[in-house]
């Protein structure tokens, strides 16, 4: 019987050092890639030595470049004999000689309240998702809140190809005990909507209140780039994690923190607080008193702790790589159905 063949876009893999949407994207593609299907990358030359990539991946060199990818990539993908493109951006070549599913991680413009100015993508990104909205039999999001974002921006038409399938996190140990060695830390790039402001102001405001208040650490791009191997180590030390974002499309994270057994304490709305799902505190990214006195609770209330890092782990124990290249596959059969039922656009 011959193998189905999926060919997977790869060029978030070739900026540097990975980000959340790249490295979410490359854990799920490693355990998909134990399976049945041949599993092709195409892959910018940046990207296609990376020693992360599965022994079951087939790395292809590919143009990464708008106009290339819509004409070149379709001969490219006629001469692999691809049964489908699988996109972990909003992205696509118009015309393709295969169904294609396409991954939506937020819609920053639909964020309320509204996210400072220029945090939020220029219209052509916009252009661009309702575009590839139209040509993918799929659409994949990874949370309920990006997917009500998705039914506020796009037709119900295209809506019904919506389907949600949350990101994974590999296994990992927790770490022994719960008694921290460092302080708070807080994980992601700077960009406004990260409300680094508000957060160090809060942390401010916490250590006023109650001098058992640790200090605090912003850890990420462009100025904080750390290994997988070095944040592992971060958060394994940290008294806790501090997420409290503006908006997000998911919010991994969270996720990576609890698996360790690191108490969290995250926004209290949209994909943070859908992700955290009652094992995190909660508090207003926008209220800094708030905050702060979440902070101190997190650092100070032992037993509340104790509670955390044990929610935790069993909430982070439900968001596999696994679960999420189950989820993939499910999308690719929808829309392999989809192409048969009613061909391609």
């Amino acid at each position: 019987m011959t193998r189905t063949t999926i060919a997977f876009d790869g060029s978030v893999l070739a900026d540097g050092p990975l980000t959340g949407v790249a490295r979410a994207f490359l854990s799920t593609l490693r355990a998909f890639a134990a399976g049945d299907e041949r599993c092709v990358l195409l892959a910018p030359h940046a990207a296609a030595g990376r020693d992360e990539l599965h022994a079951g991946i087939e790395v292809v060199a590919a143009p990464r470049s708008l106009l290339a990818k819509q004409f070149a990539w379709p001969r490219l993908l006629r001469r692999l004999g691809a049964d489908l493109l699988h996109v972990p951006v909003a992205a696509l070549p118009l015309r393709l000689p295969c169904p294609a599913v396409i991954t939506v991680h937020d819609l920053p413009w639909r964020a309320r309240p509204r996210l400072p100015r220029g945090d939020a993508p220029q219209l052509r990104h916009r252009l661009a998702l309702q575009a590839s909205a139209r040509v993918a039999q799929v659409i994949l999001v990874p949370s309920a809140a990006t997917a009500s974002d998705l039914a506020n921006e796009l037709p119900a038409r295209v809506t019904a190809r919506v389907h949600v399938v949350p990101h994974g996190v590999d296994p990992v140990a927790a770490r022994a005990g719960s008694e921290p060695s460092s302080g708070l830390l807080v994980l992601g790039d700077d960009r406004p909507r990260k409300n680094h402001a508000r957060i160090a102001a809060a942390h401010q405001r916490a250590q006023h209140l109650d001098a058992r208040v640790p200090t605090l650490s912003f850890v990420g791009p462009p100025r904080a780039w750390v290994t997988e191997a070095e944040k592992d180590t971060l958060l394994r030390r940290a008294t806790g994690l501090l997420q409290m974002s503006l908006h997000e499309g998911f919010g991994l994270p969270v996720l990576e923190a609890m698996a360790r057994g690191v108490p969290v304490l995250c926004s209290n709305f949209g994909a943070l607080a859908e992700v955290a799902g009652g094992a995190a505190l909660l508090a207003d990214p926008l209220d800094v008193e708030a905050m702060a006195r979440a902070i101190v609770v997190l650092c100070t209330d032992q037993p509340r702790r104790v509670d955390l890092r044990a929610r935790g782990l069993q909430r982070a124990a439900t968001f596999t790589t696994q679960a999420a290249a189950a989820g993939w596959r499910r999308a690719h059969a929808v829309a392999l159905r989809h192409d048969l039922a009613v061909g391609l656009p």
